[in-house]
């Protein structure tokens, strides 16, 4: 196997990974009421969804740039950066995220099994002693030869995931290629005096490259929990080169621009990253079986539909810090597994928490459902603000042919 440029792969790789960095900040900043909360923003709402959030920044700048010709441009300038590659804090974050990967895929069941197969030692020893070394060697890695005019090839598909402000959508984006990965793991062993089957090496690089930049992101995410005592002034320096490369674009005013220089302080920029877990449903959520048993309920080809402002602020803020209430879920799936069609009546006294379980069940439902919620402060009480929320989720979650709802639509017919 031909010897890799590890100065160039490493460029890559940060390139990547300062460009997903920034994507999360910057579409959390936008697009999570939460966390414009947190941070003291102001301001309109902005749809939920890679593309929105993209096309909202596009169109802020002179000349009217595409949202994917935005992207390719951000990217570009990010990757090249020269302040990119002396940033230790993004390399340093980089090679933990592939450590983490190296020790979950030490312990499958699948590198046990070709090992056996195969006659061959278990590999989990080896690829754990690489995890604890990778820090290290991806530190020492020189990047003096590197080419800066290559800059990065990241698809639009992958530009609209990593600019999403939903988890599991950023969870989705995949890496370098699976080959490049085998070669640098070919490498990496090498130098520590390692060697491992084909079958092996392939199984870990697939891994890499599905699953880097959801290890980055968790890397970042526990940091901020921390109170980013890491990689706080990390993404505050990323987070101030891309708002330099958005004004030279021409984005020097509006409401997109206050709500990204708002996010101004390394604490704030923690805020941003630790609200990313308050819009996932993770495997430590304590009703993980209650969403595992509602899947099945769920139409997963069904797009998630945009939720209005006020609907995500009111998820956001009752979902905060919710916990137990299995038993109401438990009644729900025992509802929807008896009867095909109906609806259910969840009644409570005031302040019991009606509004938290539906909130969470919109969660645990991923989005895939009709959402409105009646609140008196917030003035919604009447029913034509419900049918003006429900259709106009329906029209744009599922690409209707209506720019807006037919005249009188929402009218009371009697009157």
């Amino acid at each position: 196997m031909p010897l890799m440029d590890l100065g160039n792969f490493k460029t890559r790789v940060i390139g990547c990974s300062a460009v997903m960095a920034i994507g999360q900040v910057i579409s959390n900043a936008i697009a999570n009421p939460a966390t414009q909360a947190a941070a003291g923003m102001i301001g309109g709402p902005i749809a939920l969804g890679g593309v929105s959030i993209l096309a909202a920044i596009a169109s802020g700048i002179a000349g009217n740039i595409a949202a994917n010709d935005l992207g390719n441009r951000l990217t570009e300038g990010l990757s090249k950066n020269p302040r990119i590659l002396d940033n230790h804090d993004l390399i340093k974050a980089a090679g933990e995220a592939i450590g983490y990967i190296l020790r979950e895929v030490a312990k499958a069941d699948k590198l046990i099994a070709i090992a056996e197969t195969k006659n061959l030692p278990y590999p989990e020893t080896a690829l754990s002693q690489l995890a604890e070394k990778t820090p290290e060697y991806w530190l020492n890695i020189n990047t003096n030869t590197a080419d800066l005019s290559r800059g990065l090839n990241i698809s639009e598909d992958q530009l609209t995931k990593i600019f999403s402000a939903d988890a599991e959508e950023f969870d989705r984006v995949t890496g370098l290629t699976t080959a490049d990965w085998a070669t640098f793991i070919n490498e990496f062993a090498t130098s520590e005096g390692k060697s491992f089957d084909a079958e092996i090496v392939e199984f870990v690089a697939d891994k890499l490259y599905a699953t880097f930049p959801k290890a980055y992101r968790e890397v970042l995410k526990l940091d901020a929990a921390k109170g980013g005592e890491k990689f706080a002034a990390m993404l505050l320096n990323l987070h101030q080169i891309a708002l330099a490369e958005l004004r030279d674009l021409g984005l020097q005013n509006g409401a997109i621009l206050q709500k990204l220089e708002a996010v101004a302080t390394g604490q704030q920029i923690c805020q941003v990253m630790v609200k990313l877990s308050a819009i996932e449903i993770g495997i430590r959520d304590d009703l993980a079986q209650i969403k595992t048993s509602l899947e099945r309920f769920v139409d997963t080809s069904a797009p998630q539909l945009p939720l209005p402002y006020e609907c995500e602020t009111i998820i956001q803020d009752r979902t905060q810090d919710f916990t137990g209430r299995r038993f109401v879920f438990e009644a729900i799936i025992e509802f929807l597994q008896k009867k095909a069609k109906g609806y259910f009546v969840l009644e409570a006294d005031p302040g019991v928490g009606k509004t938290s379980i539906m909130a969470k069940l919109v969660l645990l439902m991923k989005r895939r459902c009709v959402v409105h919620f009646n609140s008196q402060s917030q003035g919604t009480v009447k029913a034509k603000q419900f049918l003006e929320n429900a259709c106009t989720q329906l029209i744009q979650a599922f690409k209707l042919d209506y720019p807006k709802l037919p005249e009188n639509a929402t009218t009371d017919q009697w009157h």
